[in-house]
C-alpha cells in the first residue's frame, strides 16, 4: 500500500466519477463529478504534459475536461456527433486526443478537446453493416483505442461487436481488420517495443498479430476454464513482454446469476504467446467481476482492479494476489492512477 500513498485513484462507475486517496491506514473515496450523467466507460486520461488536466467522458453527456484535478469540469462537445463515450486516448508525443463512441466511431482533437473532427472515412467501410451491439438496441461500441509512441500515424480500434479497425495514416483512411479475430472485440494494444505486434481481447479470449493486424491467431495457451475478457489489458513500456489482464468463465448475462462467474487474473511473460493463471488472485467464492484493470507507471508490481459490485482491489505482487481497499460505490467500469 505504500506505493499508493502519493497517488490519486480516479474511479469511473455506473453513476459518475469518484476519486480516492490513501489516509495512511486505508483509502477514502468520494464522488467527484458526473453523478446522474451516465456510466463512465472510458478511463479518465491525465494529460501528458499537465497533471492538473484531466479528460473524461460519459455515456450521456459526452466529453469533459478539468484543469484543476477534477474540482471543476468544462463540457467540450464541439464537433462530436455522438455523446456516448466509451474510450479516450492521448498520444504521448503529439498530445492528440482520440475519442471512441457508440455508435462505433473515432473522433480526433488537436487542441485538448476544444474541437473534434470525426474519422468519417470509417463509415464508408462495407463491413459496418455487420457492426452490432450485445444488448438491445444492439448499437456498436468503440471500446478501445490503441496507439504507439513511435508512430502517431498508427491508430487501432476494437469494436463490440465489429472486430477491429485500423488507420495507417493518422485517421484519414480506415480498414476493417478481421481475419482470424473475434467479432466481439474488447481491447486492442500495440506492443511498446514493436508496433508490428498487437494483442486483442474478445469474447473468446486472447488474440495475437505479428503483422500490424493483417492476420490474427487465437492465443489461449495456458488459460484454463476462462474465455471472456471483461477488463483492460495492462503492459508497461519498461517491461513490454509482460502482460496482465482478467478473464471469466461466464459472460455478462450470467454474472449476477446463481453460478460463480469464474474470475481469474492471467499473466504472460512472452507478449501473449503463453499465459499463466494467478491461482490466488481473488477468493474462490468471490462473485465480483473485474471490469477495470490498471497498472502503476512507477511500480510495475502494483495493479488496481475495479469490480461490478462497486469494490476496488489492490495487488502489490504483480497480480499474484489482490485484497480489497474500497467498496460501496456503484459498479466500477474504469480506473486511472495519477501521482499527486
Amino acid at each position: 500500500m505504500a506505493g499508493l500513498k502519493d497517488r490519486t485513484i480516479y474511479i469511473g462507475t455506473n453513476d459518475g466519477l469518484f476519486s480516492a486517496r490513501s489516509n495512511g491506514s486505508g483509502f477514502d473515496a468520494a464522488p467527484l463529478a458526473f453523478q446522474g450523467q451516465g456510466s463512465m466507460r472510458a478511463t479518465v486520461v491525465v494529460d501528458a504534459d499537465n497533471p492538473e488536466r484531466l479528460y473524461a467522458g460519459t455515456t450521456r453527456a459526452g466529453f469533459f475536461r478539468s484543469d484543476d484535478r477534477g474540482q471543476s469540469w468544462t463540457e467540450l462537445n464541439h464537433g462530436l456527433t455522438y455523446k456516448n463515450v466509451w474510450s479516450i486516448a492521448q498520444h504521448p508525443v503529439t498530445k492528440t486526443l482520440y475519442l471512441g463512441t457508440s455508435p462505433a466511431g473515432i473522433f480526433i482533437s488537436n487542441d485538448r478537446g476544444e474541437t473534434w473532427s470525426q474519422c468519417d472515412h470509417m463509415d464508408t467501410l462495407p463491413t459496418t453493416a455487420q457492426w452490432t451491439g450485445p444488448v438491445p438496441p444492439h448499437v456498436s461500441r468503440m471500446k478501445s483505442i490503441g496507439l504507439h509512441r513511435d508512430d502517431p500515424d498508427l491508430i487501432y480500434g476494437a469494436i463490440e461487436e465489429g472486430w477491429a479497425v485500423r488507420s495507417l495514416d493518422g485517421g484519414k483512411t480506415w480498414e476493417q481488420i478481421s481475419e482470424g479475430m473475434d467479432h466481439d472485440g474488447h481491447t486492442i494494444t500495440l506492443m511498446p517495443d514493436d508496433p508490428q505486434k498487437l494483442i486483442a481481447t474478445g469474447g473468446k479470449g486472447m488474440y495475437r498479430s505479428a503483422d500490424r493486424g493483417n492476420t490474427w491467431t487465437l492465443s489461449n495457451d495456458g488459460i484454463v476454464n476462462c474465455r471472456y475478457t471483461p477488463a483492460h489489458l495492462v503492459v508497461h513500456e519498461a517491461t513490454p513482454n509482460v502482460l496482465v489482464t482478467a478473464m471469466s468463465r461466464l459472460g455478462p448475462a450470467m454474472w449476477r446469476g446463481p453460478e460463480n462467474p469464474g474470475v481469474a487474473f492471467i499473466r504472460s511473460e512472452d507478449q501473449g504467446a503463453t499465459w499463466s493463471m494467478m491461482a490466488e488472485g481473488l477468493p474462490a467464492d468471490y462473485r465480483g467481476v473485474p471490469r477495470a484493470l490498471v497498472g502503476d507507471a512507477q511500480d510495475r508490481d502494483l495493479y488496481l482492479t475495479g469490480m461490478i459490485d462497486g469494490a476496488v482491489w489492490l495487488s502489490e505482487d504483480g497480480a499474484e494476489s489482490f485484497h480489497q481497499i474500497l467498496g460501496g460505490m456503484p459498479g466500477v467500469l474504469s480506473l486511472a492512477v495519477s501521482p499527486d
